[in-house]
């Protein structure tokens, strides 16, 4: 009967050990990605984290990554030269045992082969950057990118404002700022999003005709709102806006409210919430 290679093995050919024979096994064990577990480097989600600067630069934070089978840490932050179009990756060359981060201008998709071994971490497209990374911990998947904005200081509403939002509960993509612009989100993934928006009004005031709140896109596009009359007893004014919409890299959405009570009204509490759903196809 054929005999098959088997390793490995306390005895025969198999007791010898190979990086090759190591490579096949290990690319199995887990899908090459970012190391975004809580035992590794970087902080979880923030593992070898792209961010764009002036040059262009990008500056990628301290991580580890699994390369079809190895391992590889940054443990010092780094700073990555980049240009408006091209590719930002960890390489791994076995025939000279070695790990880097390398851009590659204009290249739209890594080389994965077994003499080079390229994951993605960023793109740039046009002088605007998305970050690539996969994650080990969801089985190859990037870390979906999310962000939870939430505001509990009373904020005084005469006519429309829209919601500044200067703390945020989550955000995985660098998709809120919470000094510059932070009444928006920010998309930096494109992709189909689910989007959520929250109003709770002072219930003792029952002035006016109605208490109105919006998800609205890039400055002027309405695209969900909740109304509620503010009659005497139903004025509590909770209301919770929702819709799935596809957006493209840099489009924003904002939080929009309005009441016609007359005077200054507290709105008691707002949040604002993009989910990823999954790529579309442009």
């Amino acid at each position: 009967m054929p005999d098959l290679t088997v390793w490995p093995t306390d005895g025969a050919d198999g007791a010898v050990s190979s990086e090759a024979r190591w490579r096949k096994m290990g690319r199995l064990w887990v899908p090459s990605g970012v190391d975004m577990s809580p035992l590794g480097i970087g902080g979880g989600s923030g593992a070898l984290a792209p961010t764009l600067a002036a040059g262009p630069t990008i500056n990628v934070a301290i991580g580890g990554c699994w390369l079809d089978g190895h391992y590889a840490e940054l443990t010092t932050p780094a700073s990555v030269p980049a240009t408006a179009t091209g590719l930002l990756v960890v390489r791994f060359t076995p025939a000279d045992n070695h790990a880097e981060l390398l851009y590659r201008d204009a290249a739209t998709v890594p080389t994965q082969t077994l003499a080079t071994w390229e994951l993605p971490i960023a793109k740039m497209t046009a002088g605007t950057m998305s970050d690539l990374r996969r994650s080990v911990a969801l089985g190859g998947s990037f870390q979906p990118p999310a962000c939870i904005l939430q505001n509990t200081t009373y904020v005084p509403v005469q006519g429309t404002t829209t919601v500044p939002y200067p703390t945020e509960v989550l955000d995985t993509d660098g998709m809120h700022d919470t000094v510059t612009n932070n009444d928006r989100i920010t998309f930096r993934t494109p992709g189909i999003y689910l989007l959520t928006s929250y109003a709770q009004w002072n219930p003792a005031v029952t002035t006016g005709n109605y208490r109105y709140h919006a998800i609205r896109a890039n400055g002027s596009i309405t695209l969900a709102a909740d109304r509620k009359s503010s009659a005497a007893g139903i004025s509590g004014g909770e209301g919770v806006a929702a819709l799935t919409w596809l957006f493209a890299a840099n489009e924003y959405v904002q939080h929009v409210v309005v009441q016609d009570s007359g005077g200054n009204l507290a709105l008691q509490m707002a949040k604002l919430t993009a989910a990823f759903l999954g790529p579309y196809a442009t």
